[in-house]
């Protein structure tokens, strides 16, 4: 899928010209103390800037039709296939009242269809319908060519060292998310929220809009 119109083929322009009037500059990886956890996590959150732009870039194609937290659950859903209420509240951090509401939104919008459960009747068999699983295809297929048109930019080996990191991270939080009794996060869909910050999970046992 191409970029549309309203979007350059780079679109980090303003956000680099932003930092050269002022703001928040990377830090060179010698100057980064590597024994500091706090300092590293500081280089960290300056330097995946960019990659969360880059990702809220491409939710633009359908965040119009849908709210990020319809976002986050439509691709919940869809991973699960089915998904059933209560895990679908466990993951948006939300209580099962909230989530139920934000399932009756997407049935009405016609992106997710509930039944009863076919092995559990007593629960609810979530699945995306043809016209939710269009739209999250259309979101993947943008986030790959936003993506591509800044990777093109880069030379092979550091195309290599940001994906060897980038696995190393989610390793890394899907060992501390099991070892928290959560769910691997690489079993999660990101949403950035807006072409400016990334979205914020809600709190467990909050309300989602």
């Amino acid at each position: 899928m191409g970029h549309s119109t309203n979007h350059p083929p780079v679109p980090l322009r303003g956000w680099s010209a932003g930092r050269r009037r002022g703001g928040t500059t990377l830090p060179e990886i010698s100057d980064v103390d590597v024994d500091d956890p706090a300092e590293v996590a500081a280089a960290v959150e300056a330097a995946t800037r960019a990659l969360v732009i880059t990702l809220g870039r491409a939710e633009e194609e359908v965040l119009p039709r849908v709210s990020v937290s319809q976002l986050r659950a439509l691709l919940i859903i869809s991973r699960e296939a089915p998904a059933n209420l209560n895990r679908l509240a466990e993951e948006l951090g939300a209580i099962p009242s909230s989530a139920s509401r934000l399932c009756d939104r997407l049935v009405a919008a016609g992106l997710v269809t509930r039944r009863t459960g076919s092995v559990d009747r007593r629960e609810v068999e979530l699945r995306v319908s043809a016209d939710g699983q269009r739209l999250v295809d259309r979101l993947r297929e943008a986030r790959v060519a936003e993506l591509a048109a800044v990777l093109a930019t880069m030379p092979p080996d550091g195309q290599r060292a940001l994906l060897v990191g980038l696995r190393e991270f989610q390793r890394a939080a899907d060992r501390l998310d099991v070892a928290t009794g959560g769910a691997p996060v690489g079993a999660t869909e990101p949403t950035g929220g807006s072409a400016a910050s990334p979205a914020v999970s809600p709190a467990a046992g909050h309300d989602v809009a």
